[in-house]
């Protein structure tokens, strides 16, 4: 196809918005002899135009350059769906990433759906460590989803400029993706496709989950089987292997222990295979004969090896229940792992240092026979648990970090209703309780903890036979008698919701604004460590 001629071009771009007159009557006049073909390399030059740009305009390619709001600067990445581009906003210039799903797949009801379903679990996904979908539309016959723009690399490609990551560097990325995937668990989002392609680290050294297009919301079905994915090969493979149900958030689980597996110890847990027949794939995954992360090389210490590998239990009931439970003793560990690092700085940590640098820059070398493992100090692991019910993403990494540096473990959720059910099944020593936020049945899911706290304290029925009666009141005397332990946070206009509360618990009520320190006080008041 032959190009289009630049005098052509020239008329395009401005009738398209591409740059306004103004920009091209400066490019005019700065450009070498006024042509059109020097006109479009000063506005390449001045940033006001691309190259890419410019290139599909020669192609005779005048579409595909706006989606929504957001303008299309360049091309960034290929999967097998989706293009993606780095693009911008029309009004505030905001850095932004649009993927549009490919057009042989447009007409195809199972591609498109399949693609709308992850945008819009990307759009009810706001947390720091997901990466955000903004909007997601169709224009033109072209199904489109505006994303938060991340600049840095995904960690397949991190992963390639190291051996591996030291506990050190590794913790931060480890405990943000935990927590990222904790918050779409909790909304009963599984991910469906967890490695190391769909984690992005940024350059300021945040991890983030990205590509839900896999996912499965409140424990629907995948997208009709009419189009074919390799993605899920993994889970399928350790679905069947394990007996599980098909979009089971223990199999997120899972893979990210896989992910840090490999982050540790610099090794992939499990051969890839090649093939691509999906039931040979499929027949090559060894759940079982994984190789224990405490025997490669770059081990870490046996807390955190343990942590890994009980996430990786292919056993159901041994591996971790909840990605919550999983955050709580990652947190604990890296809380301890600091304190333990700010010990040790005299010459010998610069030593060391010094030399897990220079490990982690240079090239992988094979690894030696297994030594026998040192023996570890077993760390005292905390036996009081807060429930935490917050309805903001921020304020429960707060609490998560705080309370857990306090020496408790912490499970945090959003929902009041949920909360309420853990907190019968559960082993729970005291509730925090920010009712600013949970909606209209806050009050009533907090009732519910109360009277689940005090079942069995009431008082036993009469009974005709005198032995029996006495028997049933000494049970009674010697049970244990609960109350309910909580901080309840209420929001600066909930002051009277204070008279719906029970009085015969021992609560602590603020009124927002509250500070941590008095968050941190009133726990240690209700739940003191010993």
């Amino acid at each position: 196809m032959p190009e289009v001629d630049a005098d052509i071009i020239v008329d395009q771009i401005v009738m398209l918005g591409l740059v306004s007159r103004e920009q091209l009557r400066e490019a005019r006049a700065d450009a070498e002899d006024g042509s059109p073909e020097a006109t479009l390399r000063m506005l390449v030059r001045k940033g006001a135009l691309t190259s890419w740009q410019t290139e599909r305009l020669k192609k005779g390619d005048p579409n595909g350059f706006f989606y929504g709001e957001a303008k299309v600067l360049f091309h960034l990445a290929e999967g097998t769906f989706a293009r993606v581009y780095r693009g911008e906003h029309t009004q505030t210039k905001q850095p932004l990433a649009i993927k549009v799903l490919r057009q042989r797949f447009a007409s195809l009801p199972e591609a498109v759906d399949r693609f709308h379903q992850e945008a819009e679990a990307g759009i009810r996904l706001r947390h720091p460590n997901i990466v955000q979908i903004i909007d997601e539309g169709r224009q033109d016959n072209r199904h489109f989803m505006i994303m938060e723009y991340v600049e840095g690399m995904n960690l397949r490609d991190f992963m390639r400029l190291r051996v591996y990551i030291p506990p050190e560097q590794a913790l931060p990325l480890m405990v943000g993706m935990a927590r990222g995937l904790a918050f779409s668990l909790e909304r009963g989002v599984t991910h469906r496709d967890i490695k190391g392609t769909n984690i992005l680290i940024s350059n300021s050294g945040e991890a983030k989950l990205v590509d839900f297009g896999l996912a499965t919301m409140n424990n629907s079905e995948d997208a009709k089987p009419g189009v074919k994915s390799q993605r899920t090969v993994d889970y399928s493979a350790l679905e069947r292997t394990c007996n599980s149900p098909k979009g089971d958030p223990r199999s997120d689980i899972y893979f990210l222990g896989c992910v840090f597996y490999q982050m540790l110890t610099g090794q992939l847990p499990m051969e890839e295979s090649e093939s691509k027949d999906m039931l040979r794939k499929m027949l090559k995954r060894s759940f079982g004969a994984i190789k224990p992360i405490a025997e490669h090389r770059y081990a870490p210490d046996e807390e955190l090896c343990q942590i890994v590998e009980k996430m990786m239990r292919v056993d159901l009931k041994a591996r971790y229940q909840t990605m919550d439970a999983v955050l709580t003793d990652l947190e604990h560990y890296r809380v301890e792992f600091e304190a333990s690092q700010k010990k040790d700085t005299g010459p010998q940590a610069r030593k060391k240092e010094s030399e897990a640098e220079s490990i982690f820059m240079s090239r992988p070398e094979p690894e030696a026979a297994p030594t026998a493992p040192v023996p570890v100090a077993k760390k005292v692991v905390p036996q009081k648990t807060v429930l935490c019910v917050e309805a903001q993403a921020e304020i429960q990494d707060a609490l998560r970090k705080t309370l857990a540096a306090m020496g408790y473990r912490v499970l945090v959720l959003s929902d009041a209703e949920t909360a309420a059910e853990r907190f019968r099944e559960a082993k729970v020593d005291a509730v925090l309780y920010d009712t600013d936020g949970l909606g209209p049945d806050a009050v009533e899911a907090f009732l519910d903890m109360h009277e689940t706290a005090h079942a069995g304290a009431e008082e036993p029925e009469s009974s005709d036979d005198p032995v029996e009666a006495f028997l049933d009141m000494t049970d009674a005397a010697q049970a244990p008698k609960r109350q309910l332990l909580a901080l309840v946070l209420l929001g600066p206009r909930q002051d009277h919701l204070r008279e719906q509360l029970p009085v015969d618990d021992r609560l602590i009520i603020l009124t927002k604004p509250v500070k941590m320190k008095q968050v941190q006080d009133a726990i240690h008041q209700l739940l003191p460590l010993q």
